[in-house]
């Protein structure tokens, strides 16, 4: 019976080690398609994923294999490859440089995800091309036009706004002299009519139109009646078509006012405080013009309340609107207190708070709080001002555009080098003479016709020792790539010369170019480094010790975009290039000493415009000339005693800038 379980248990464990047998053991990128390979075929799913840049597969019964440890590749839209195990399953993330639409299938053994070069996009968007409002006897009409059917709206009215509220549609119709106000939060749209509390709405749902009737309330058109508004609320339009000609000689001002009127086609109100005589000549003046003149010459000041011209001294305009303050402040101050919690989603809630106080609509009574662990901004105010504070916090509490900035810098270099040099080597024994002149540069194997065991360097081809040692060679090039060697001896040995011709010419070309990228959000500076960090000693002065710093010697890329509208934006770029060009000992410690460029700019881009950013380089010529004293400056002759080279160098940067603005629709 022992045996029995013994092997069933051995029987379950062998069936799912083999359940787990499929590994993932290679990871290839290839443009815009990805390759898993796996040791055998096996069943996948494509995960849903909050995140559009990241983009999850599941593999059953699967091992990570190759990717237990993250993966970042270099090429291909996909940057970042990591897995993880859940229930015997490998689920597999991709990170992509923007929202695409995969494209998965089973090929063998060989996973392969394939990227639209497109955003992927769910089904089309209605878009809200046209508004309009008409005014009707009981109030005003306004149509709501989109280019395909409406999802079906929400209408409310909260205090003295008509919201209408929309699930995905987008916006792009002209508002004109509408009171709408506009805003977006996350697939939400919400209109927002501005017509304080003497209307009501009726909305009628036509399909791809939306009717708003908007209908004066009478209860409240009687408060509103008893209710004093700003002389400057109201400003009708007014008909500068009619002209007046005039000559009149100490006429009453209020007559004059009067007759003016009767020309415009509006009431006349005038203060009794307004006396005087004018006297004036007016030829083919507009009508209000005139009354204009009049006004400023007698320090009075006209208002427009419907078809009524209000006319009175100055002081009693202020004095009207210092009362209309000081009622208003003793309103408020007779309302009761509330308390309304405030949840932020985007914005600090420090920010918030600074902003709210610096916009001074709390009343005296008011306080603001803030908490940031539940990030909440808590108000307590009288109910007119908490909602001005939730207005505020509506425009102010919205999600922050990021953009990616993508980045191209190719370095280029080159290199010439050419040089020619002459070695020359003597020697002479004369007969019946002890005496002999012969070359002699440094000691070598080579040895001399007449006496082997002496060692002296040799023309390279030859046997006679060195007398002029000007081979081909420039600083950067020391061996000459060609050269031939002429010798001459007599027959009894005692005199041999030769000569070798050298030269070289060497050419080289390089370029380097890397990709990096980088997603920031909208005003706020990303920054790109290429380059190496150089070691240098640091002494203390105290302590004498001397301490390990490092020095950035890289391309440094700064850019700071400003979004001006979905299409286009303010990009602040700042480019540093800097080379070391040497080791300075300063105090028995030596430091490196280094030369940059460095550029700021500001443009204006669309998304996907490239800057590019050019002219950084640096570009050497030297040429070099050693000769023998005295035969070296012998006409032509003297070529032969001479030896020149020239070294040339170019590096060249070059940086593209690409700005992408992400979208998330």
């Amino acid at each position: 019976m022992i045996n029995k379980i013994v092997f069933s248990l051995i029987f379950i464990f062998l069936l799912a080690v083999n359940a787990l047998a499929v590994e993932i053991i290679s990871i290839t990128p290839e443009g815009d398609t990805l390759r898993i390979k796996l040791t055998e075929k096996t069943e996948f799913n494509l995960l849903p994923s909050e995140d559009p840049f990241k983009i999850k597969i599941e593999l059953k019964n699967t091992k990570p294999g190759v990717l237990e440890k993250k993966m970042f590749l270099r090429e291909g839209i996909v940057s970042e490859v990591s897995a993880q195990v859940k229930d015997n399953n490998t689920e597999i993330e991709l990170l992509v440089s923007e929202p695409v639409r995969p494209e998965i299938k089973m090929e063998e053994n060989i996973l392969t995800v394939s990227f639209n070069s497109a955003p992927a996009q769910t089904s089309r968007v209605t878009k809200i091309i046209e508004m309009t409002m008409d005014e009707t006897e009981e109030g005003f009409e306004i149509s709501i036009q989109a280019d395909s059917e409406l999802p079906q709206p929400s209408v409310n009215k909260v205090d003295d706004y008509i919201n209408v509220d929309f699930q995905g549609v987008s916006f792009e119709a002209e508002t004109g002299n509408i009171p709408v106000s506009v805003k977006r939060q996350g697939d939400e749209l919400t209109l927002s009519f501005f017509f304080g509390k003497d209307f009501d709405v009726e909305p009628v749902y036509l399909g791809d139109e939306l009717i708003l009737n908007l209908k004066k309330v009478k209860e409240l058109k009687i408060a509103k009646s008893e209710e004093k508004k700003p002389a400057e609320a109201i400003k009708p339009e007014i008909s500068s078509e009619k002209t007046v000609s005039l000559d009149l000689q100490d006429a009453d001002i209020v007559g004059v006012f009067r007759l003016l009127g009767d020309i415009g086609g509006y009431n006349v109100v005038i203060h009794p405080e307004v006396k005087g005589k004018v006297t004036l000549k007016l030829i083919n003046v507009p009508w209000i013009q005139a009354i204009d003149v009049i006004c400023k010459t007698f320090q009075l000041e006209k208002t427009f309340e419907g078809n009524i011209i209000r006319i009175a001294p100055i002081k009693v305009f202020q004095e009207e609107k210092k009362l209309e303050a000081e009622t208003k402040d003793l309103f408020k101050k007779a309302e009761d207190e509330q308390i309304r919690i405030f949840v932020l989603k985007y914005a600090s809630v420090d920010k918030v708070k600074t902003t709210i106080e610096a916009s001074k609509i709390l009343s005296p009574k008011g306080n603001i709080s803030t908490d940031e662990r539940t990030r909440t901004v808590i108000v307590r105010d009288i109910p007119s001002v908490l909602n001005q504070v939730a207005s505020l916090i509506q425009d102010l509490d919205k999600p922050t555009r990021q953009i990616l900035l993508e980045a191209r810098i190719v370095e280029i270099s080159s290199s010439f080098s050419k040089a020619l040099g002459f070695e020359w080597g003597i020697f002479w024994q004369p007969p019946d003479t002890r005496t002999t002149i012969m070359g002699s540069v440094g000691a070598s194997t080579t040895g001399t016709l007449q006496n082997p065991s002496i060692n002296v360097v040799g023309v390279p081809g030859g046997v006679t020792p060195l007398g002029v040692n000007l081979p081909a060679s420039t600083g950067s090039v020391t061996s000459p790539t060609t050269a031939f060697t002429i010798g001459y001896i007599n027959a009894a040995g005692t005199f041999a010369l030769d000569l070798r011709i050298s030269a070289l010419q060497q050419s080289g070309k390089g370029k380097v170019i890397s990709n990096p990228k980088v997603i920031t959000l909208d005003n706020q500076k990303a920054k790109i480094v290429q380059g190496a960090s150089i070691p240098y000693g640091e002494k203390d002065v105290q302590s004498g010790q001397i301490s390990t710093k490092f020095k950035d010697v890289a391309i440094t890329v700064e850019a700071t975009p400003h979004l001006i509208d979905d299409k286009s934006m303010l990009l602040d770029v700042n480019v540093v290039k800097e080379d070391l060009v040497e080791f300075v000992n300063i105090g028995g410690v030596y430091a490196p000493r280094t030369q940059k460029i460095e550029g700021n700019t500001k443009v204006a881009l669309k998304d996907g415009e490239t800057l590019v950013i050019g002219g950084i380089y640096k570009k050497t010529d030297s040429t070099t000339e050693s000769k023998v004293p005295g035969l070296g400056d012998v006409p032509v002759l003297g070529e032969l005693f001479k030896s020149r080279g020239r070294d040339e160098t170019l590096y060249e940067v070059m940086i593209f800038i690409t700005p992408r603005i992400m979208k998330y629709e």
